[in-house]
């Protein structure tokens, strides 16, 4: 009788977020089933209490795996966000790291079960290991095409030309893995990794192909340049490629997106993309001076219409001139969408930024996060249930919330189990609507840690 309650409970949220209402035609259904004993547990979670669930299990193509070291969704530096898949009910995961740990594999996690779910194995190994001929020895052969490799570059060329012609291959104007045509040298996410539930992909909007140069198809195979140069570049449509690849989690396969737009470029480190369900778009916005020239733009990207545009907040300024002027943030920003306030809310360092949609505005909010928010060392998402912002620095045991009607931030004392602190990196993250908690994995640590800040309001009627 216990099982039968807590798995309509479970039936309930799911329609209570999918909106499914009597006479109605029922949405898919997820594709993964909850665990009754692991839906109890969170069922039994109280305001502002917290969990550190079971040991997580992994899982690819239905069967159950170690999910240990390369082979699982192991922690990435600059990667710190899990984005929600609303009609499969989980989280998706993807990235690389700065320097060990450039995969292309991606993951799910489904919080009713507790697993990890492998959608793309990582093909290739670890990229990384190819980094320096990849990544920057294309330049120096820019700069001189009879450059004499050092002692120590020479078994590099040799390891990476091995990796080239055993796992890529120049097809439909881009390198990709031969299997799965994946994307190489993948880096950080940074906070570019979104879900567009319209289209229903994963998007990884910079970092995702980092080896690129013509220049590396000529070393590796012997083809001559001009002949690389004039099969790279463009789709068989003859559109050019862009930064930003996809990934659909129901067909497990990435696609290299390509553009005209001139937009929808995606240049900067330390970028973000925001899903703004208002706007049925995502906001792309950097101010990054890390990079020459300097990145600074803010557009919207509509994946159904597949339209890119530029906003203008603040009467027409630039995005340089505010971010300068403090007004909006700066590089390695982290940003959520509240659709109860109707704002994109950003954290950098301690400092808390707001966009305010309707009017089209940045502004400052305040100086007062309790610990210092980055990409690179904080968990950021939106509680919808609250109507607050979540703020976690696993390294520190620390939890913060922000409501942004009172402009107040509050650090937190959950009750329960305390976060558990990685060995090193950070760890990554999401808000999980259909349970109504606050999720973060820290770094190389086999359990989630769960908490719930607000109880979620009665039905009405009820």
């Amino acid at each position: 009788m216990i099982r039968l309650s807590v798995a309509l409970s479970s039936l309930a949220l799911t329609l209570a977020i999918t909106g499914a209402r009597a006479g109605e035609a029922a949405p898919a259904a997820p594709p993964y089933q909850d665990d009754p004993e692991v839906v109890a547990k969170l069922a039994a979670l109280g305001e502002g209490e917290s969990l550190v669930l079971p040991p997580v299990k992994h899982m690819r193509d239905g069967k159950a795996i170690k999910g240990e070291g390369r082979d699982s969704p192991y922690a990435r530096d600059y990667t710190n966000k899990m984005v929600w898949a609303p009609e499969r009910s989980t989280a998706l995961y993807a990235g690389g790291n700065h320097g060990a740990g450039r995969t292309n594999d991606v993951w799910e996690f489904h919080l009713g079960s507790n697993t990890w779910h492998c959608l793309q194995r990582a093909i290739g190994g670890d990229h990384a290991a190819h980094k320096n001929m990849l990544m920057f020895m294309p330049n120096k052969w820019a700069k001189d095409p009879d450059y004499k490799l050092t002692d120590k570059e020479q078994p590099q060329l040799d390891a990476a030309k091995a990796f080239w012609n055993e796992f890529v291959v120049l097809k439909d104007g881009h390198f990709v893995t031969k299997e799965a045509e994946a994307p190489l040298l993948v880096g950080h996410t940074w906070d570019t990794l979104v879900y567009e539930p319209n289209v229903k992909r994963m998007i990884h909007g910079t970092g995702a192909h980092c080896a690129g140069s013509p220049i590396l198809h000529t070393k590796f195979t012997g083809m001559p340049l001009d002949e690389v140069r004039a099969k790279l570049g463009k789709n068989p449509k003859g559109v050019p490629y862009k930064t930003m690849w996809t990934f659909d989690p129901a067909a497990k396969k990435w696609e290299h997106y390509a553009s005209e737009s001139p937009l929808a470029e995606l240049r900067g480190m330390g970028a973000a993309m925001c899903y703004i369900p208002d706007w049925k778009k995502t906001i792309f916005y950097v101010s990054a001076q890390n990079v020459t020239p300097q990145a600074h733009a803010m557009v919207t990207y509509d994946a159904l219409a597949d339209k890119w545009e530029e906003l203008k907040p603040n009467g027409g300024k630039g995005i340089a001139g505010l971010s300068n002027g403090k007004l909006a943030p700066g590089s390695e920003l982290q940003t959520a969408y509240s659709p109860k306030h109707r704002k994109m809310v950003a954290v950098l360092e301690k400092s808390t930024y707001s966009y305010d949609i309707d009017k089209n505005e940045w502004s400052k909010l305040n100086d007062d996060i309790p610990f210092t928010a980055m990409d690179c060392n904080t968990v950021f998402a939106c509680d919808t249930n609250a109507g607050a912002f979540l703020l976690a620095d696993p390294r520190a045991n620390a939890v913060a919330a922000f409501d942004p009607a009172a402009n107040k931030w509050e650090k937190l004392s959950p009750k329960g189990s305390g976060m558990p602190k990685p060995p090193y990196c950070t760890g990554k993250g999401y808000y999980d609507p259909k349970f109504n908690v606050f999720v973060v994995q820290s770094a190389y640590t086999g359990s989630m840690w769960v908490y719930r800040h607000k109880k979620a309001a009665e039905p009405a009627g009820k």
